[in-house]
């Protein structure tokens, strides 16, 4: 397939699970954006705990995360029902989850390409 041809599959796709208003929000918030990751990761860097206060830290996200997994799928849901309105991080979120799983890994770096190159 070509980049266009897999930029229209994950189109396509993105409109039929997230419909058409959310697809443009999803598409208008997929933008290349500015990161210094190096500034950032000296930032976490100057804080350096020990490996208990690491170990402590990893055991708390890791519960943490399942608790915020359990609550996006209840958004989720509750959205496919009509129940509530997706946030803008939610769509964002979701859209990537949604051409991941339709388009896997290289697919989805060369959508992300073809968007950006239409941008």
């Amino acid at each position: 397939m070509t980049d266009l041809e897999i930029y229209e599959l994950g189109i396509k796709e993105l409109t039929k699970q997230l419909g058409p208003a959310y697809t443009t929000q999803f598409l208008q918030n997929c933008k290349p954006r500015t990161y210094d990751y190096t500034a950032e990761r000296h930032k976490w860097m100057d804080n350096d705990p020990d490996i208990r206060t690491l170990a402590k830290r990893i055991q708390q996200r890791a519960a943490s995360r399942k608790e915020e997994e359990r609550l996006k799928a209840e958004r989720i849901a509750a959205w496919r029902e009509g129940m509530l309105e997706l946030t803008d991080i939610e769509i964002y979120e979701l859209g990537f989850k949604i051409l991941a799983d339709e388009l896997k890994g290289y697919g989805l770096l060369r959508f992300i390409t073809q968007h950006f190159k239409q941008l």
